[in-house]
C-alpha cells in the first residue's frame, strides 16, 4: 500500500476513533444523569406512596369511628324503642290484670 494511503487512513480512523470516544463519553454522563433522575423519581415515588398509605390509614379510621358511632346510636334507639315497648306491654299486661 502506498505511504501517503496508509496515513490518510491511520488519520481517518483516528478522527473517526476520536469521535466515538467523544459520543461514548456523552452517553456515559446521559447514562449518569438518567440514573440520577431515576434515583430522584423513586424517592419521590416512594414519598407519594408513603403519603397515600398515611391518608388511606387516616380515612380508614375516620370511617371506622363514624360507623362506630352510628351503631351506637342505632343500638341506643333500638334499646330505647324496645324499653319503651316492653314498658307499655308491662302497662297494657298490669291493665288487664286488674
Amino acid at each position: 500500500m502506498d505511504q501517503e494511503l496508509v496515513q490518510y487512513l491511520d488519520e481517518r480512523f483516528g478522527r473517526v476513533e476520536q469521535r466515538l470516544d467523544l459520543h461514548d463519553q456523552r452517553f456515559d454522563e446521559v447514562k449518569r444523569h438518567t440514573g440520577v433522575l431515576v434515583e430522584g423519581l423513586r424517592h419521590e415515588l416512594q414519598l407519594v406512596a408513603e403519603g397515600l398509605a398515611m391518608h388511606i390509614q387516616v380515612q380508614h379510621m375516620q370511617e371506622r369511628e363514624y360507623f362506630d358511632r352510628k351503631f351506637e346510636e342505632t343500638h341506643a334507639l333500638i334499646r330505647s324503642s324496645y324499653d319503651h315497648l316492653r314498658q307499655r306491654v308491662e302497662n297494657l299486661e298490669q291493665r288487664g290484670q286488674s
